[in-house]
This record gives structure tokens, C-alpha cells and sequence, in this order.
């Protein structure tokens, strides 16, 4: 795991440093910049957190055996051994160990098409002396970053955002359409940047430079379910994805330094840690968060326990309360990159692991890639309602619509008002409201004047637009589909690669193997909802692997009392940013709107999730932006 940084357009030895000297957070235990003016003047910069190969010969910026080209890279690719064999057969040479210098040698003999034989996760730059041309690529799934921008110094390329900032490379300027879409998913999706002018390269894509002119082509998108066979059978595909799986976890556990993995005690997390320590049958170190007395209904350490009991793990706790969060929160908002309002939770049990380990191994994925979220039951049951509510008569619409509001003011739950609406729309709004934190209307009521009249910003489903596919022949299919590509995508992947390398900690997610995923979004939706079991085929697949207790355990999110938090020990920076002195002096929304927000929270009647989102925008403009 590294971070790394191109420019194309400067030999500019001295900038490379204080982007590296940024980045150091990312590979502490090695740096390198190279420069070269030969035709196109041309800046790398590396760090290295080294993970497989620890001699020097694994430094970056790499050159090829016969200097034509040099590479920056960051991730792991999986199946490096057999890519060097066929190397091999093919005539090249090797100095080192490292699947640095396998990725340099895949892209010269394959060119472009290298990406297509890589098994991993990556992002990479590398730049061709002989055509003076830049290829750039990132992993499939989304695991690594890798961002871009064109200035008048040429086009710019780092694994944060704060590398170009350090470079100089990027403005200090709010994008006004990330931020519109930030405060519908709590996140930013790419390829949107909360900085003006600076895109993420979209997973799956490469992006080359050739005589100054940038393309972006895609090279692998998540495959429909109807571009994929039918298993004979379930106890067949029960089998392969239990050998998928093992196979994903042997790769994963590749390195030359200590592996060790997160442990929620949840079947995803368990799975791993079972996996892990029937393959190496060394005894595994494991990591879990607890919380204190405002965190008891959410602490999930006894079950935590019980896995690592049963798999006689090395087992960590770290226990935190909202003083502790309040005395890093600044950290956490530097490591963030861009604003999210998830990502506590990982940067703590990171935090924890970091102490240990060099590498450890996470859980992420298995409920979008096996529909174990709810929202996979109520969209598949909504779907089922929406065909027989669109076929009422008017006049019943009419009624039932006077009623949810007569209901919804009777319950105190306003959202009940919604449900005829949200039957009357398509697939796309009624999945939208399970991942909406403000909607349009919401949003347009929030912004200062300046903002809600803006004519260059576009609604929020339009981000999503681009991930539906109409010939998905299922609910469950469509929303696997659109978790895999946007919650996962954008905030899952992005916030575990930036709150963990934070702290130095490289986190793999055996899970999404991209061979695994092909496989799994082929299955039947029915074999993963079997007799109304969320992730059943996962669950079956690891009968022989994990105990009935923990297969059976209702799903419980990765959560941390921040409600509590924010009306105890981070009070001060909720009044401080929420206040309409911070409000207004920032400009982006209405004062008496964001205090309505801030009085509904503290008298209990909105979630925290909202004024989170503000405080944290807030944090992140000073960090950032100021």
C-alpha cells in the first residue's frame, strides 16, 4: 500500500517531495521522486508501506528493465506469482520480488490490456519515455483511489486530495454539485471531488495522456445477472462459491509482514477470520470496538468475543467514549480527504489495529454482493405493492393519500405522508428514499438564497442514473447493483482506504475478489433470500465453516453512539459549528434553517444523522478550504 502522484507537464523534483512528505501517512517506510525533462517534463512521487518485498528493491518510483518506463503504484495484486511465471515464459526478468515490478512488466508486454489480468487491488501510473504517454488505472470494484486534475502545469494525478493541494495543483473552491449530492448520500460520488476542478477516476476505468489530450475509457463494469449462466443447481453454486471464497481468502493473505482482520462477529467479518485461520492454522490477531454505557445497545464485543474464542484469535479491544472522539476529531477530519458522514468507526478500530499489524483483512461487501440489508426485503416487497398500488382507481390514490397525512400527524412520523408517493414512483425514487439523508425539496429549503436559485446543478438521482440497468430481470438484482456501485463504491471503499491509511494500515476485502462478485451477481436472487434468509447461499456456503449462532445473528450495522456524542462530549463543536454566526459567515445555508435542524436534534425529534453531515462539512471546509 503507497501513495502515490504524477504530473505531466513539470520536472519539478522539489514539488514531488512536498506532495510525498504529504502522503507519508500512506507508505511510511519508504519515499522516492523522479524527475526527468526528456521531451515531456515529467514529475513521480511515492511512499511505501511495504507489504510484500520489504528489501529496497521494491522502491518507487520503478523503472522497467530497459528504463523505458516507470511506474507509481498503490495496492496489491493478488496474482502476481502466476503473472510472473508467464512472464517468465515469455522472456522477462525480475530484480525483485515485489508485484511492483510485475504490474511494470504486465503493462510492457500487454500494454493497456494489462489491467484485464490483474487480480487485486490498484491504482497506478505509469509513464512511457519512448511515446511519452501516461497510462493510468484504477482496480474494479473501487478499493484504491485516484484522483486527477488539469492546470496550467499539466494534468496532476495522487491518491488523495491533499496531495494536490500540497502540490499546489488544485483550488481551495467548494464544488457546488459534489456538495449537492453530499447531503443526499452522505458522501461524494465520484466522479465528483468536493474541490472544484478535480475528478475521481471512476472504478473500472484508465485514463491515458498523449500529447496533451486526457481520455478515460472503461474497462470492466459489473456484469448483469442475464449475461450470466444459471448454476445447475443451488447445491452446486452452494459448492463453487464456498471454493470462491477460500481461494479469495488464501490470495488476500498474501505478505511478507503479519496479517491480521477487523472482527465484528457478524457472519461477513466471522467467515473471514474462520476462513483465515482454517488456511494458514497460525494463530490470527483480531480487532473489534466497544463503547462505553451510551453504546450498550449497539456494542457488539460479546459476540466479537464469542467468534474469537471459538477460533482462539489473538483478540484486541479498544473501548471509546466521547471524549476520546472529541480529542481526535481533528485527526479524523484530516484523514477524512472528503467530507463523509461515516467513516468514525473504521478510523478508530484502524487506529486499534494499526498498533499490531501491518495488513488486515475486513468484512465489507457481503451485504450489498448477498442482499443482507433491509432495504433489500422492503424494495423487493415495494416492488410487489407499487404494481398493484398503480393500478387502483384515482379516487382510492386520493383517499389513501388524505389518510397517510391524517396517520402521519396522528403518529408524529411524518414520513408515513410519503408512502403513496413513494409507491407511485419508479424503482429508482423508491430506492433513493432508503439512501436519501436530505432530499431535493429538503435540500432546496437549506440552501442560502445564492444557492437554491443555481442553474448548474442537477438533482442527485442523476448520480445514480448511469448504475440502473433496465434489463435486470429482479428487484434484488437491481439493488445489488446499485449498492455494489454507489453505497459501497462511494462511501464503504472510499472511506476504509482513507481512514485506514491514515494510520498506516493497508485493509484487504476478500469479499469483492472480482471473481467472487461475477460469480455472485449471477445467482438467483431467490438463493439469496431462500426461505426468507438474508445472504442465504453466504450462510449455507459456510455451514461447515461458522456456527449456527452466528449464522442465524440478525444483521447489525457497524454503529457508534454519535447522537449521544454530539449532545455530550461534542456539544461544543456542534454549537460551534451550527451556530448562525458560522452559518452565515460560510454562506451555503440558511441560518434559521440550520438552527431548526440544530433545535430539532437536541429536542429529539431529528436524527444525527443530518446535523452530523453539517458539522462535518463545516470541519472539513476549515481543514481544506480556509
Amino acid at each position: 500500500m503507497c501513495g502515490l502522484f504524477a504530473l505531466i507537464g513539470a520536472a519539478d523534483a522539489a514539488l514531488g517531495r512536498r506532495v510525498a512528505d504529504c502522503l507519508q501517512h500512506r507508505g511510511p517506510d519508504d519515499s522516492g521522486v523522479w524527475a526527468s525533462d526528456r521531451g515531456t517534463p515529467v514529475t513521480l512521487a511515492s511512499t511505501r508501506l511495504s507489504i510484500i518485498d520489504l528489501s529496497p528493491a521494491g522502491h518507487m518510483p520503478m523503472h522497467s528493465a530497459d528504463g523505458r518506463m516507470v511506474i507509481v503504484y498503490n495496492g496489491e495484486i493478488y496474482n502476481f506469482r502466476e503473472l510472473r511465471a508467464e512472464l517468465e515464459g515469455r522472456g522477462e526478468t525480475f530484480q525483485s520480488q515485489s508485484d511492483t515490478e510485475v504490474l511494470l512488466a504486465a503493462y510492457r508486454c500487454w500494454g493497456t490490456h494489462c489491467v484485464q489480468r490483474l487480480r487485486g487491488m490498484f491504482a497506478f501510473a505509469i509513464w512511457d519515455m519512448d511515446k511519452q504517454q501516461l497510462f493510468a488505472a484504477r482496480d474494479r470494484l473501487g478499493i484504491k483511489p485516484l484522483y486527477w486534475t488539469e492546470s496550467v502545469r499539466g494534468l496532476a494525478i495522487a491518491s488523495e486530495l491533499k496531495g494536490l493541494l500540497a502540490g499546489g495543483l488544485a483550488t481551495r473552491e467548494l464544488d457546488l454539485q459534489a456538495l449537492h449530492h453530499y447531503l443526499t448520500f452522505y458522501c461524494v460520488p465520484p466522479p465528483h471531488t468536493m474541490l472544484a476542478g478535480v475528478q475521481a477516476l471512476l472504478p473500472g476505468h484508465s485514463l491515458t495522456w498523449q500529447a496533451g489530450r486526457v481520455s478515460v475509457q472503461q474497462y470492466w463494469d459489473l456484469p448483469a445477472t442475464h449475461t450470466y449462466g444459471k448454476p445447475a443447481d443451488y447445491e452446486e453454486a452452494r459448492r463453487e462459491l464456498h471454493r470462491l471464497l477460500e481461494e479469495s481468502i488464501r490470495l488476500h493473505m498474501i505478505a511478507d509482514v503479519p496479517v491480521g482482520a477487523f472482527l465484528s462477529g457478524g457472519m461477513d467479518s466471522s467467515a473471514v477470520v474462520a476462513l483465515m485461520t482454517r488456511i494458514s492454522g497460525a494463530r490470527l490477531k483480531t480487532f473489534s470496538v466497544g463503547f462505553q454505557a451510551e453504546g450498550r445497545q449497539i456494542d457488539e464485543r460479546s459476540f466479537a468475543r464469542q467468534v474469537a474464542a471459538r477460533y482462539d484469535t489473538d483478540h484486541a479491544e479498544v473501548v471509546v467514549d466521547g471524549g476520546q472522539v472529541a480529542a481526535q476529531l481533528a485527526q479524523f477530519v484530516r484523514a477524512m480527504d472528503q467530507p463523509t458522514g461515516d467513516g468514525l468507526n473504521t478510523f478508530l478500530v484502524s487506529q486499534a489495529a494499526a498498533q499490531h499489524v501491518k495488513v488486515a483483512l475486513s468484512g465489507l461487501g457481503g451485504d450489498e454482493l448477498f442482499a443482507g440489508y433491509s432495504q433489500f426485503r422492503y424494495l423487493q416487497q415495494a416492488d410487489g405493492l407499487a404494481r398493484w398500488w398503480q393500478h387502483t382507481p384515482r379516487w382510492l390514490q386520493a383517499a389513501a393519500r388524505s389518510g397517510s397525512r391524517l396517520v402521519a400527524a396522528a403518529a408524529g412520523r411524518p414520513a408515513i405522508a410519503g408512502v403513496p408517493a413513494w409507491l407511485s414512483g419508479d424503482f429508482l425514487s423508491r430506492y433513493l428514499r432508503t439512501r436519501t439523508l436530505f432530499d431535493e425539496d429538503h435540500k432546496l429549503r437549506l440552501y442560502a438564497g445564492k444557492l437554491r436559485h443555481s442553474a448548474n446543478v442537477v438533482g442527485s438521482s442523476d448520480a445514480l442514473t448511469a448504475y440502473c440497468d433496465a434489463n435486470e430481470p429482479n428487484v434484488i438484482a437491481k439493488v445489488t447493483r446499485l449498492e455494489l456501485k454507489g453505497y459501497m463504491a462511494h462511501m464503504l471503499l472510499r472511506d476504509t482506504d482513507a481512514m485506514s491509511m491514515a494510520h498506516s494500515l493497508e485493509v484487504r476485502v476478500p469479499l469483492i475478489d472480482h471473481q467472487l462478485v461475477e460469480f455472485a451477481v449471477g445467482l438467483p436472487a431467490e438463493w439469496k433470500m431462500r426461505g426468507g434468509r438474508p445472504k442465504a447461499i453466504l450462510a449455507d456456503a459456510l455451514a461447515d465453516v461458522l456456527p449456527p449462532a452466528v449464522l442465524a445473528r440478525r444483521k447489525q450495522g457497524f454503529e457508534i453512539p454519535l447522537g449521544s456524542w454530539l449532545r455530550n462530549e461534542l456539544r461544543t463543536v456542534l454549537e460551534d459549528t451550527l451556530a448562525p454566526a458560522t452559518v452565515m459567515r460560510r454562506g451555503l445555508f440558511d441560518a434559521q434553517r440550520a438552527a431548526a435542524l440544530h433545535a430539532d436534534f437536541l429536542a429529539g425529534r431529528g436524527a444525527y444523522m443530518r446535523v452530523w453531515a453539517l458539522v462535518v462539512l463545516e470541519l472539513w471546509q476549515r481543514e481544506y478550504l480556509d
